[in-house]
């Protein structure tokens, strides 16, 4: 195919990004689950091409969408199991944190705002009604959640399946000086993508085991599913254990827990939820990507501010990819340099 191919079949160009476009506004609603599905098949390439040296490719791809779901399900079963475990304590805490705020003669809240009971219940009704608003939508939205569950396990089996195949295809229409510079920005995808979500279940483990020091020192006892849960919360980005932390300081100023509340504000914050984030993740994911740990860390939280969720993705990828793209138009214009000075007396293009 000749080099010019781009400039010789401009109809087709244009045709394609219509489609593209046209594509992109119909599936707009469901962007996210194809933006993790995608991103999670790249990521799980590796397990298909060692399964697919004992079996075939689509056995392998099955094998692997099946991998996913059973991991998808313990997750939540594990989530589901702590929690109903530890219902009755977790009912406990909640108990304690609304007599504190309910008992007029004792809150300070009451004395600082001025609030009386009237108005505490009208906000613990809020709340309820609140919260039941929010299971209400689940339920009702259960045949759309459970609709893009699927299309994120079909997509992701049909990647696993498809993706290389569609990726050398799509290279082979390439040829020269672009071709070098694509698979080099999809090898910096792929090494970020990497970055993300493996750097995101050891940044889970370092979570959980640091925190079952701190919950042991604090002294609230259920060691294990506190970890656990911070562990857990680790998989909602930024936030994560920081709501937790939150929790159990409130109900530390509800029992007047003074060593509790200074635990929690000076040394679990920033061991449990801080340090992970800031200081843990930026540098092995900068290892990976070979960019330096505060750039990362920039396309992390600007990403999840700017694009909500879908930003712990795309955030960190796409800052990726304009730096990878800068070092490559540096890199031409070095080579194009150098061609002017070995041929001086090569005229103006």
């Amino acid at each position: 195919m000749p080099d010019d191919w781009l400039h010789q079949d401009r109809f087709t160009l244009y045709l394609f990004i219509v489609i593209f476009t046209m594509a992109a506004v119909t599936f707009w609603q469901i962007a996210d689950v194809l933006v993790f599905s995608v991103s999670i098949a790249v990521v799980a390439m590796p397990l298909h091409d060692r399964f697919s040296h004992r079996m075939s490719p689509g056995l392998s791809a099955a094998l692997v969408t099946l991998v996913l779901i059973l991991l998808f399900v313990g997750v939540l079963a594990f989530a589901a199991l702590i929690l109903l475990q530890n219902q009755s304590y977790m009912s406990e805490l909640i108990s304690s944190i609304v007599s504190w705020i309910s008992t007029s003669q004792t809150s300070p809240l009451s004395s600082v705002f001025h609030i009386n009971q009237t108005q505490i219940d009208g906000l613990l009704g809020t709340q309820q009604k609140a919260l039941s608003q929010w299971t209400n939508s689940i339920l009702q939205n259960i045949t759309a959640i459970g609709f893009k569950i699927g299309v994120f396990f079909l997509t992701f089996s049909l990647f696993i399946y498809k993706g290389k195949e569609i990726y050398h295809s799509t290279i082979s229409m390439l040829e020269g000086r672009l071709k070098h510079n694509v698979e080099k920005l999809a090898g910096s995808a792929v090494d970020t993508l990497y970055a993300i979500y493996i750097v995101q279940l050891i940044i889970i483990l370092i979570t959980f085991l640091l925190a079952i020091p701190f919950f042991y020192v604090l002294g609230y006892g259920h060691v294990f599913f506190f970890s656990a849960l911070a562990g857990l919360l680790k998989i909602v980005p930024v936030l994560g254990p920081s709501l937790l932390m939150a929790f159990l300081g409130v109900y530390a100023v509800s029992i007047s827990d003074t060593r509790g509340l200074l635990l929690l504000i000076f040394i679990g914050y920033p061991l449990v939820c801080a340090f992970p984030d800031l200081f843990i993740r930026p540098v092995l994911m900068g290892k990976r990507t070979c960019i330096h740990p505060v750039i990362m860390w920039v396309g992390f939280v600007v990403g999840i501010y700017t694009l909500g969720l879908v930003g712990f993705v795309l955030g960190p990828l796409i800052l990726s990819l304009l730096i990878n793209g800068y070092h490559i138009m540096k890199e031409d214009r070095t080579v194009c340099e150098l061609g002017k000075e070995q041929d001086p007396h090569q005229g103006p293009s």
